[in-house]
């Protein structure tokens, strides 16, 4: 058992060649997870399956609890990097659902349990791309996110998917020209395209093809291909997103 001055201890039970088992003892707050952080990334890059007990783990910050399925993502998320809570009392459980970090990290009553989700795809899965201020950008991000939708078996969507990534961080290079970040996630709504630059402001729908001014015209294109996209304000710049839904399977297409 290791344990530092946040109030936390860190315990690795068991490890083989696939899974490990961590057991976090004491309180999950500000101070404290840095040490959760630390001690997942550090067992997800010694192996792929990563087990925590939380019996003995109490929230004391609730923004703290974001650290499950931050880390997750960071570590390039299923199936790549899995990880699964289990054992949490009642009080710990209901703020664990209530936060939504069960539908990316799940929850199981147990250990066996919990070896059982490990093999499963969360609801919700996602992983990220910090991005340069350069034209090859763009690039970087259609083999990130075609990536992403192989390892996520969406086959239907990548080529959608590879030009809204595309279209989006070339918009942030071109017109924000700021670095970015690139953050794709799947639930059950379908595939969130986003990204996230440092110059904050508004984007203008534009209802038309202007032929005298194609500037903004991969935007149009955003519009095309997905369901829904917009705008939002960051602490320190915006984030421009593309929701693109799933496909409907072959026989609800055909009864339609």
């Amino acid at each position: 058992m290791s344990s530092d001055q946040s109030g936390l201890a860190v315990k690795l039970v068991r490890r083989d060649a696939e899974s490990c088992v961590l057991t976090l003892a004491g309180e999950l707050s500000l101070r404290s997870a840095g040490t959760v952080c630390g001690a997942v990334t550090k067992a997800l890059l010694e192996v792929d399956r990563v087990l925590v007990d939380v019996s003995r783990l109490r929230l004391t910050w609730t923004p703290a609890a974001q650290v499950f399925p931050s880390t997750l993502a960071v570590m390039g998320g299923w199936p790549w990097a899995r990880l699964v809570l289990f054992g949490a009392n009642a009080v710990l459980a209901t703020s664990l659902n209530e936060l939504g970090v069960t539908t990316a990290v799940p929850l199981a009553a147990d250990e066996p349990e919990a070896r059982q989700l490990v093999e499963r795809r969360p609801p919700t899965v996602s992983r990220y791309l910090d991005l340069e201020k350069a034209l090859s950008s763009a690039v970087r991000a259609r083999l990130f996110v075609g990536a992403a939708c192989t390892d996520w078996q969406i086959d239907a969507l990548r080529d959608d998917a590879v030009i809204v990534s595309s279209e989006l961080v070339a918009n942030a290079v071109l017109h924000a020209r700021t670095e970015c970040r690139l953050t794709v996630e799947l639930d059950a709504r379908g595939l969130t395209i986003a990204v996230h630059d440092h110059r904050r402001g508004w984007i203008k729908r534009r209802p038309s093809i202007d032929a005298t001014n194609l500037r903004g015209l991969g935007l149009f294109v955003v519009d095309r291909l997905s369901r829904s996209w917009g705008t939002a304000p960051t602490a320190d710049g915006k984030k421009v997103w593309a929701l693109l839904p799933m496909p409907a399977p072959p026989t609800q297409r055909r009864n339609e």
